[in-house]
């Protein structure tokens, strides 16, 4: 037996300075885990940023200066401070909200203490599990991209973090591991999202529900609410028409319908048994589809007027569309509308409610539309009155119009004559009502773009709109858009131009745009084309697609036990190829290993097979017990493979030293 090993190393580094990073790998770790943790930011409070923001700075300074990185009693008091941080914001640990910011901060915390290859190589395995939580918050194409190359890089973080290479090349040979294992992680992926089983809801939902408000129409109007939203670039829902889609003038998309007017705010009517709406006639029918994005409230957005109304949606006495519940994550749905209709005849409490004024009418809106109703033979001919009113006189279309005073309408009418749609919608429905015609305001969207890359229409939160309608017997509710009568000479759309993700306001035709403006438009729309498609093609592969994409290949007569065999085979048959593929190459492309193997070979021939468990050093051992004879050929040869082949350092000449040795061994069996 020997009592010692057969091969020696010199000039060999001891654990614990192979286990400690160097300056790089440290810099890699903290700049890698800033670069993931920024689109997290966004869905955090702002004190949760804060604090994660001083930590990152004390990392960095602590890698330039490593005596300023706090010592354990400090780190202590940070790690309480953090916890202390996220209860007070969220109230809770847990939860979408509550979890994401205690990971955050804890993540942010073990930057602190980056002393060892173990420490990079735990923050690198936890920037995978950060990458999932972001996920729950949004899954956007641009952003699964992004988030895809950290999670590589953080892949070829580790490979370098474990070692094997040479100093000159551990960078490269980190990359080209990351690179393969890339590739052959590829058609595992595609094999488990067609054939994984498919759920009803999102895996990313499961009841975490994040309270964070989202941007989109309110119930409820106040004046400058509107205007805010006008210089948002933010998404609001993608529309696809089945056949043309309706001219400009017609893409009203309703929401909340407003009645009460406590002298500043309109809000929907509060009726407990609402009267179910009908409609007398509709023409101009049209189909298309939606596709929402989350606005945490339960109003669904259609075609002026809605015709259906999704399965797990009414449409109320208002003509508005009303999910069961709120609206946490996308919403599909497919509506039909008519852009035509006659509404029926009002009864005597929806007049009652589409009358009634604030207390803060002053006398010279009461004089204004006196004089209108003198001229004027009927209620249409007095909204045609106010509506010249607004043509005739000063008033400006602007996002920024100056602070009004407690009487705001009257403000508005008199004195500034400046506002955005909420003003002139609001003024305008009030003056209707002094003038004893029913009157209500409606929120929604005018407008969107169309994508000439995928055929879609976009309807962005710049498009948001309020409107007006009046009832006119014999016609029933009439849209009136007041906005739309401003002189266009007198629009002041430089607040929205400004922000380049706002698009034109369809409410008049403005061509001015600069070259800058139009051209980030056209990078918007094919961003945005990018995302529908990965909407469509992936977000949305339900399990109705999944089936019909089974019948497809041949497949559809299986079900769930079925699907779950012939996804295991599938995975196991695509592991077994890169598990060949794999040795072929190490063959091909190690020349140590592939000389190694020839000589197991040869001494297989005589009787002398390696057994699996056996390493080099171990086979060699027993070979020199069985045939001492050979005993000075094997020392030789594992003398050089060894070291060459497991040694910190490569040795670049061994592999022609075994070629060399090779050629004069030719082992015989023992007579």
């Amino acid at each position: 037996m020997f009592n010692k090993p057969l091969i020696s190393f010199t000039k060999k580094k001891s654990p614990a300075s192979a286990e400690l990073p160097n300056a790089v790998q440290v810099l890699a770790v903290i700049l890698l885990a800033s670069a993931t943790t920024a689109p997290l930011m966004p869905y955090l409070h702002w004190q949760i940023n804060a604090f994660l923001l001083l930590l990152l700075a004390v990392r960095l300074v602590g890698w330039r200066w490593p005596h300023t990185l706090p010592k354990l009693w400090l780190r202590v008091l940070l790690t309480l401070t953090g916890v202390a941080n996220c209860l007070y914001v969220n109230h809770t640990l847990v939860g979408l909200d509550g979890g994401a910011a205690l990971f955050a901060t804890m993540f942010a915390l073990k930057l602190l203490e980056l002393n060892s290859k173990r420490d990079l190589r735990l923050v690198a395995i936890l920037i995978g599990f950060l990458i999932v939580i972001q996920f729950l918050f949004d899954q956007a194409l641009f952003r699964a991209i992004y988030l895809g190359l950290m999670l590589f890089i953080a892949v070829v973080l580790l490979a370098n973090l474990n070692g094997g290479f040479s100093d000159g090349n551990r960078w490269r040979d980190a990359l080209r591991i990351a690179r393969n294992l890339s590739l052959q992680a590829i058609p595992l992926t595609l094999i488990l999202f067609i054939l994984f089983p498919r759920l009803t809801a999102p895996l990313w939902n499961l009841g975490l529900n994040s309270e964070q408000a989202m941007t989109g129409i309110s119930d409820n109007m106040e004046l400058g609410a509107i205007s805010d939203l006008a210089i948002s670039g933010e998404l609001a829902f993608r529309v696809r028409f089945q056949g043309n889609s309706p001219p400009a003038a017609q893409r009203y998309w309703r929401g909340p319908v407003l009645w009460e007017m406590d002298g500043r705010r309109w809000s929907a009517a509060q009726v407990a048994a609402p009267i179910a709406a009908r409609l007398e006639k509709v023409t101009d029918v049209i189909d298309y589809e939606i596709v929402l994005e989350p606005t945490q409230q339960k109003w669904l957005f259609a075609l002026d007027v809605p015709l259906t109304a999704p399965a797990d949606a009414v449409r109320n006495a208002d003509l508005q569309l009303v999910a069961q519940q709120p609206l946490t994550t996308l919403k599909r749905y497919s509506v039909r509308s008519a852009l035509t209709y006659q509404t029926a005849p009002l009864t005597a409490a929806q007049r009652l409610r589409a009358l009634q004024l604030p207390r803060n009418i002053t006398p010279r809106m009461r004089e204004l539309v006196a004089k209108w109703r003198d001229r004027a033979a009927d209620d249409w001919a007095l909204a045609q009155e106010a509506l010249a009113f607004f043509h005739r006189e000063p008033f400006y279309y602007t996002l920024q119009p100056p602070r009004l005073g407690a009487n705001a309408t009257d403000a508005f009418l008199f004195e500034t004559k400046q506002g955005f749609c909420e003003h002139y919608a609001s003024a305008f429905a009030l003056l209707m009502r002094i003038g004893g015609v029913p009157a209500r305001v409606v929120l929604g969207y005018l407008g969107g773009e169309q994508n000439q890359l995928s055929g879609h229409w976009s309807v962005w939160q710049s498009d948001a709109h309020a409107w007006t309608e009046i009832f006119i017997d014999g016609r029933g509710w009439v849209r009136i858009d007041p906005t739309a009568a401003i002189d266009s000479a007198r629009v002041d759309n430089s607040g929205a131009t400004r922000l380049l993700g706002a698009s034109q306001s369809m409410r008049f035709n403005l061509n001015h745009a600069s070259v800058l403006a139009q051209l980030a438009r056209q990078f918007r729309l094919f961003g945005d084309t990018m995302n529908a498609a990965w909407q469509n093609w992936i977000l949305d592969f339900s399990a109705a697609d999944q089936l019909a994409l089974l019948n497809q290949l041949g497949f559809g007569a299986l079900r769930e036990y079925g699907l779950a065999v012939l996804m295991i085979v599938a995975v196991s048959l695509t592991l077994g190829v890169i598990v060949l593929a794999l040795l072929r190459e190490r063959v091909k492309h190690d020349p140590l290993e592939a000389h190694y193997i020839q000589f197991c070979q040869r001494l297989a021939r005589i009787g002398l097979a390696r057994k699996h468990h056996e390493g080099p050093q171990h086979f060699g051992q027993r070979i020199i017990q069985q045939r001492p004879d050979l005993t000075a050929a094997v020392t030789h040869f594992l003398a050089v493979y060894i070291p060459a082949r497991f040694g910190i350092q490569a040795n670049d000449n061994a592999v022609n030293q075994l070629k060399t040795l090779l050629r004069g061994f030719h082992p015989r069996q023992r007579r």
